[in-house]
């Protein structure tokens, strides 16, 4: 089992502020509370002790019903790899990882071409072939979508294609409950049954509701999933300035209340389901009407809700390593270094995105090899150093004395691997050793590992009768 990295020394806010947006919440979800069109969670929060005005079809939640589902909900569940241990992940604070991808990005970034273009299913299949092979990539979900199959069912193409060709967990969409329902179809059918996902899930559901305060119909698949043994990603996305208050503070307490309904209906559902927290903090640019990737506001807004976490204790999913450059350049690198560096310092749990570009339209197998380049970075410095007797080093500086070599000393071999970082993609060498080498630009140098990691790349090995049981699960999804 992988047990990530370790963060979350950086704070944005004291923690009388965490606590003054914590109470303030509160106050929202009570006056004026979430509006609801469902009328199955109309019935579930006034069961569970909700104010519930069916008329106007509001929920307001009383504090002690929000502090219950806080309480019940677990601190710490395993995610598994899909019949690999060697990918489970122990989903905690204070534990981070790093995902490729998002929900099904439209385009998929083109090398040759050095454009964007429509993805096909190839793409898809190659783009999850890559997220298997990148030792640090954690989890792996879409870096661009089946772009040439059927719009409505683009989706479980999609799944098809990650379910064969990685073992990492992944992330699946929550929409309309049959909708829902075929896609934990396809999740059993190459798990082992619908016993072997609840006991072992390899995947989070994500549930997107509408910001400002409301969530729609199309949220019930939550209740498919849950009652699936399926860990939920509640995932509010308020936009500073458009959807959300103009202030990181606003921002953030809309935010902070509107995912907190989310814990409280997961847990209406299923008391002890697990949930994770995904509190999206996007900026609407004025001047572009883009939403941002990579602000500094949305930095300080996620960092502040880990903060919020930290107070739960619960498990919390953020922007990673997704970017507003347009393809695999310093842009994006900066982009991408900053939000992977300040997530994990701040200890955000699960970091997605990383191989996304242009706000997430279109994903880059390039710009994915060079994230896990990255992570590795990120993941040393959150590794610190340790002080004891033997890393104080006093004997050997002592032996060396004034002027002396460190290079020959056993005190060297035996720690120089354990203390230092070496690269595997970015390129240590001379100037005149790189002109010998081609001058190839670090964006070359990730194609020709994309090349030679599909090259090597195969499908993943399904359990036995899995094969014919996910085509026939794909097959009733498309026919229905």
């Amino acid at each position: 089992m992988k047990t990530g990295a370790r963060g979350g020394a950086l704070t944005v806010i004291p923690e009388e502020d965490v606590e003054r947006i914590y109470r303030a919440s509160l106050d929202l979800l009570m006056d004026p509370g979430i509006f609801s069109e469902s009328d199955i969670y109309l019935d579930l929060f006034e069961k569970g002790g909700a104010k519930v005005n069916r008329s106007e079809r509001t929920i307001q939640l009383p504090q002690d019903l929000i502090e219950w589902a806080i309480q019940m909900a677990p601190k710490a569940f395993t995610l598994y790899g899909r019949n690999d241990p060697a990918m489970d992940l122990q989903i905690e604070l204070g534990h981070t990882y790093f995902g490729m991808g998002g929900t099904s990005e439209p385009l998929v970034w083109d090398y040759d071409q050095r454009k964007s273009r429509q993805p096909t299913k190839q793409d898809m299949i190659n783009n999850t072939r890559i997220g298997q092979a990148l030792s640090d990539i954690d989890f792996v979900q879409t870096l661009c979508m089946s772009g040439d199959q059927q719009t409505d069912m683009i989706f479980y193409h999609d799944f098809d294609a990650i379910f064969r060709n990685t073992t990492k967990p992944t992330v699946l969409n929550i929409l309309e409950r049959p909708f829902t329902q075929h896609l934990l179809e396809m999740a059993a059918a190459v798990s082992g049954g619908e016993e072997a996902l609840r006991l072992k899930p390899s995947m989070l559901g994500i549930a997107t509701p509408v910001s400002p305060l409301k969530i729609p119909i199309m949220n019930e698949g939550i209740i498919d999933a849950v009652n699936a043994g399926v860990p939920i990603l509640y995932s509010p996305g308020p936009l500073m300035g458009a959807t959300g208050p103009a202030t990181v503070a606003g921002l953030v307490t809309l935010a902070n209340a509107e995912v907190l309904f989310g814990v409280t209906l997961v847990q209406l559902i299923k008391q002890g389901a697990p949930v994770v927290l995904k509190p999206d903090t996007d900026v609407f640019d004025m001047k572009t009407t883009q939403v941002t990737y990579g602000s500094p506001e949305q930095n300080l807004g996620k960092i502040a809700m880990v903060q919020l976490a930290k107070r739960y204790h619960l498990p919390i999913y953020g922007l990673g390593g997704g970017v507003e450059g347009k393809m695999p350049d310093a842009e994006a690198a900066a982009e991408a270094m900053q939000s992977m560096l300040l997530d994990g310092l701040a200890g955000m749990t699960m970091c997605q995105s990383l191989g996304s570009l242009a706000f997430g339209m279109y994903g880059s197998s390039e710009m994915a090899v060079l994230c896990d380049e990255m992570v590795r970075i990120v993941k040393r410095v959150l590794q610190g150093f340790d002080v004891n007797e033997e890393t104080l080093a006093l004997d050997v500086i002592r032996k060396c004395g004034y002027g002396g070599s460190y290079l020959a000393q056993p005190h060297t071999r035996r720690n120089y691997r354990k203390e230092m970082y070496f690269p595997a993609l970015f390129q240590r060498q001379t100037s005149d050793e790189w002109i010998k080498a081609g001058s190839k630009d670090i964006y070359e140098v990730a194609h020709e590992k994309v090349l030679g990691l599909l090259e090597q790349s195969q499908p993943v090995k399904l359990l036995p009768g899995a094969d014919a049981e996910l085509e026939r699960a794909l097959q009733h999804a498309v026919a229905r």
